[in-house]
């Protein structure tokens, strides 16, 4: 068999986890070739794709997703992966992106100040997503009572006046709402807001807008700096950021004095500060196998965290910086906590377990799911126990994967802020669940805890091993870290070859597995465009064909969006095997994946734009209306008519676009591009996607075990703990 062949998992042509050579081999049964460990593990994939560390000159740069996707792009200059390219004239396109820096923050380079080879990296901020230069729909969002139409035209006309280009103003009115031409006439720096534009570019169209009105200190353009850092962060996972960063960044955009401009948008209200948490608090849930109760620091450890002092950013052991919203999230949360801890009620018999004997005594708890547990078996049974004794209970998905993956009568987060409130407007409820609960932000969070009414106990489950949520925070592992509630994880581990690798990837470890009913198969490749082919053909016919496991029922997940085998280039093979319609080949991109022609009838289908309150959802286009729309139908609900722009292709799936989705069957293309940025919990994420069956397509080379092996290299930064301790006090 040549090496353009995928060997099929019942022998039949040979075994999947195939030859070094690309030629099918059978291995015998308990063999090392058929291993997932060992030398098979690092002995394939091309060259790794080398990344300019300095983020400058002409070449490639191939990023992994922080919760809106990566970019690859080619050009010459400085600029966000995927963002607008700055090669001294200002508005170019795309160039070269840049590397991470310490905490977080990364490098930058000035577009009139090359970096030069060794020269000390200057402060920056987490990359974000592209600005497309596509129009937005039609009919355009909501901007009131003016007419979209109307609203882009005036925008088009200020950024043409100031030079900045013209295919910004659907985002900016977007971004803006229909007040988007007032607010950059009174404030050029607002075009900040847009999501893609950095300060340089905001910088050229205030010269053109102001004229000898510019100003590196004007108070408008500190305030838009300091809130696009803070977002930025947020995307990245943050809540916070240190108000050093901050410093330096506004130092590098020549703000005269940081402390002072700081002070000021503090007194403003739009931005909090905080004394950063001590040293030494704890990072992980607890070991596997036992259950951790720390007890509660009623006295507090971290000072008074919360920015009263005569000097806000003068506290010791540092400052945070957060934005309102994400502040007072995090607070709500705390402030919830305690008051659910401290207003327990007398518990009816609930089933002699561990938890249900946790649930009695306390008011919030935490479950630490183990691999394969899904959805957790203990969960089910406290609800069920629960519901025995007369006590009302809600179970809560975060996603509607998930929602429809539990059993009946679980909902969604939509369904629980609909659910009937009492007086004080929490829900009458005695137990609220809510599972994979790691997925939950802290907007998210504070709206389920502050619901929960007075004696009522929450349980949170989750599997902290993956990664975490897409939107800032890691409610989560903050809670747990804190030491203030009771946290069980699950007492074992379930039997079975998906079980073991998840639970030794957790550990830091690729153990070889020995699974001769092909539970989990390596197939090695060496190059992305081999893995593509080798992963279309797997979904098409071998695990259909062998495991059983229909191709609807089988999600492919890699960890890019783009690249020879990122979730773009793959959800095109898929199509071109599984769908091949008028708009086979046709979708060349993330901007072109929805255009008109490239939807076909029968394809699988996500919504370009998740809902937040459900996460990405698969469906199947079912027909195609005169109008042009497409009727599909979502996971469990009604069909209906969504627009083709609104659409992507969703055989294959980004990482963070997969967490909460599972399926039976899962194919996992692990490619040699952007394998420098691979983690423990990047990988547990992606091979716990299949139920019964996974298939590891492997061309990263020895980058896989060691991500596996490397330990946390960054943690979110986030104000929940401190929070938690002082509302404890």
């Amino acid at each position: 068999m040549g090496r353009g062949s995928v060997p099929d998992p019942d022998g039949e042509s040979g075994a999947l986890g195939g030859s070094p050579g690309g030629r099918a081999s059978v291995p015998p049964e308990g063999g090392e070739s058929g291993a997932l460990g060992g030398e098979r593990w690092s002995s394939r994939g091309g060259a790794r794709a080398r990344v300019d560390p300095a983020g400058t000159g002409t070449g490639t740069r191939t990023g992994t997703e922080t919760g809106t996707g990566t970019g690859t792009r080619t050009g010459t200059g400085t600029s966000s992966p995927g963002g607008v390219g700055l090669d001294g004239s200002g508005w170019v396109g795309p160039g070269v992106g840049s590397a991470q820096g310490p905490r977080g923050v990364p490098t930058v380079v000035a577009p009139d100040a090359p970096h030069a080879p060794g020269a000390p990296a200057v402060p920056a901020v987490p990359a974000v997503p592209a600005v497309p230069a596509a129009p937005a729909a039609p009919d355009g969002p909501d901007v009131g009572r003016r007419a979209y139409a109307d609203v882009v035209a005036e925008v088009a006309r200020l950024l043409l006046a100031a030079g900045a280009p013209e295919w910004l103003a659907p985002r900016v009115a977007t971004a803006l709402g229909g007040d988007a031409a007032e607010v950059l006439a009174g404030d050029p720096w607002g075009l900040l807001a847009v999501s893609g534009v950095a300060p340089q570019q905001a910088d050229l169209f205030a010269r053109g807008a102001l004229r000898g009105g510019w100003a590196a200190d004007d108070p408008r353009r500190v305030r838009a700096i300091v809130l696009w850092l803070l977002r930025r962060a947020a995307r990245q996972g943050d809540t916070a950021i240190e108000a050093d960063a901050a410093r330096a960044a506004l130092a590098h955009f020549e703000v005269g004095d940081p402390d002072t401009a700081l002070r000021a948008i503090l007194a403003e209200g739009r931005v909090m500060a905080f004394a950063a948490a001590p040293e030494g608090l704890g990072e992980e849930v607890g070991e596997p196998g036992g259950d951790f109760e720390p007890d509660l620091d009623e006295d507090g450890d971290g000072g008074d965290g919360d920015g009263d002092g005569d000097d806000e950013l003068a506290a010791a052991g540092g400052v945070l910086l957060a934005l309102d919203d994400y502040a007072l999230a995090e607070e709500a949360i705390a402030e919830a906590v305690v008051r659910l801890m401290s207003t327990v009620e007398p518990w009816p018999e609930t089933g002699d377990t561990r938890l249900g004997r946790a649930l009695a005594t306390t008011g919030v708890v935490l479950y630490a799911a183990g691999p394969g547990e899904e959805p957790p078996a203990a969960i089910l049974a406290v609800a069920a126990n629960a519901r025995e004794a007369g006590l009302r209970v809600a179970v809560v998905a975060p996603t509607l994967d998930g929602r429809d993956r539990l059993a009946a009568g679980a909902i969604g987060l939509r369904e629980l802020a609909a659910l009937d409130r009492g007086p004080d407007g929490t829900l009458e409820l005695d137990l609220l669940i809510v599972t994979d609960a790691t997925l939950l932000d802290v907007t998210a969070a504070a709206a389920i805890l502050e619901a929960v009414p007075d004696g009522a106990r929450l349980l949170l489950a989750g599997d902290p091993a993956g990664l975490e949520s897409t939107g800032p925070g890691r409610v989560f592992t903050d809670l747990a870290a804190t030491g203030t509630i009771r946290a069980l994880v699950a007492p074992t581990v379930p039997e079975g070859p998906l079980e073991a690798l998840a639970d030794g990837i957790r550990d830091g470890r690729l153990p070889p597995i020995q699974d001769p009913e092909r539970r989990v198969v390596l197939i090695p490749a060496q190059t992305g465009e081999e893995a593509a082919h080798r992963c279309a053909q797997l979904v098409a016919d071998s695990i259909p064909r062998a495991i059983g496991i229909p191709a609807r029922d089988v999600l492919v997940v890699a960890p890019l969006a783009t690249g020879p085998a990122g979730a773009t280039a793959l959800n095109a093979a898929l199509k071109a095997r599984l769908n091949p319609g008028p708009g086979a080949g046709s979708s060349t991109g993330p901007e072109d994946a929805g255009a008109t022609g490239a939807i076909d009838v029968g394809d699988c289908v996500i919504r370009a734009t998740p809902d937040p309150s459900g996460g990405v959802v698969r469906g199947v286009v079912r027909d195609v209306l005169s109008d042009g729309r497409v009727v599909v139908g979502f996971g469990a609900a009604a069909p209906e008519p969504v627009q083709r722009a609104e659409l992507r292709h969703g055989w294959a799936l980004t990482a963070r676009q997969s967490l909460g989705v599972r399926r039976p069957g899962a194919v996992v293309v692990l490619p040699a591009e952007g394998a420098d940025a691979y983690t423990r919990a990047l990988m547990y994420t992606l091979v716990t996607r299949g139920e019964r069956h996974v298939s590891i397509v492997h061309a990263a080379g020895p980058a896989l075990a060691a991500a596996v092996a490397a330990d946390p290299t960054r943690h979110r930064t986030t104000h929940l703990q401190q929070a938690l301790r002082e509302a404890a006090r």
